[in-house]
């Protein structure tokens, strides 16, 4: 499979991956959120605000996150359900009123449509990691472009997604239901987490190896191991 994946374009390579995930996602029964609430569900939430920084493409990037943040924003997770980023999002096109901004990848800083967004799908990732909720599936960034000063959240708490490649998929494994609750300003990301009943959170912890050309980095939740992660230094 992996030998003909090679030779196909690169548009039937993204068709291919689409049917494969449809398969496999209806093979496991997954639920995924389809509801809105106007209003908080809970008094209960925990909450995490993001610098958004200024640089090339930043103008587009506040609009790609608020083209997330607008289909985001009050969706209510029920127990069970597997929230989607891309399910939810869909395709990051012109068509689908994303614009270009910087995108990492193959371990080189590019641009393209919808760029900017693993920003999103970074705090989402973190949030879910402090609620206790389980990932399912989530891809870490290759390079580490920050300075320590520099950083929106301990590096090992970030997520990148390709659109029909790599996904963000967070179960809701708590008894009662979790809304998304987002805002966007033009220097600052906000996400709250809201449930009727108290959220406890996690204790997550960073770990860190130097290795030649990066450094390696263990994440921890409540002392368990839930992945360990390599990032090149530029």
């Amino acid at each position: 499979m992996k030998w003909i994946l090679k030779f196909l374009p690169a548009p039937w390579k993204l068709q291919l991956r689409i049917l494969q995930r449809n398969l496999h996602e209806h093979q496991s029964g997954y639920q995924y959120p389809k509801d809105y609430a106007a209003k908080s569900i809970g008094e209960h939430r925990i909450e995490i605000r993001q610098t958004i920084r200024k640089g090339e493409f930043h103008e587009n990037k506040i609009h790609n996150l608020q083209v997330v943040s607008d289909k985001i924003n009050n969706l209510v997770i029920q127990p069970g359900e597997v929230f989607s980023f891309w399910k939810l999002i869909g395709k990051p096109t012109r068509k689908n009123n994303f614009k270009e901004g910087r995108n990492l990848i193959k371990n080189n800083i590019s641009s393209g449509s919808g760029g900017g967004i693993c920003q999103f799908s970074s705090i989402l990732y973190y949030a879910a990691l402090q609620a206790g909720l389980k990932v399912i599936e989530r891809f870490p960034h290759s390079i580490d472009i920050y300075k320590d000063d520099e950083r929106f959240t301990p590096l090992g708490s970030d997520c990148t997604v390709v659109y029909g490649y790599k996904d963000l998929q967070i179960l809701n494994i708590s008894p009662h239901p979790i809304q998304f609750q987002s805002a966007v300003s033009k220097d600052e990301l906000y996400l709250s987490l809201v449930s009727p009943e108290k959220i406890f959170l996690s204790n997550i912890d960073f770990k860190y190896r130097e290795e030649e050309g990066g450094v390696l980095v263990e994440t921890l939740t409540n002392g368990e191991l839930l992945s360990k992660n390599f990032y090149i230094r530029l």
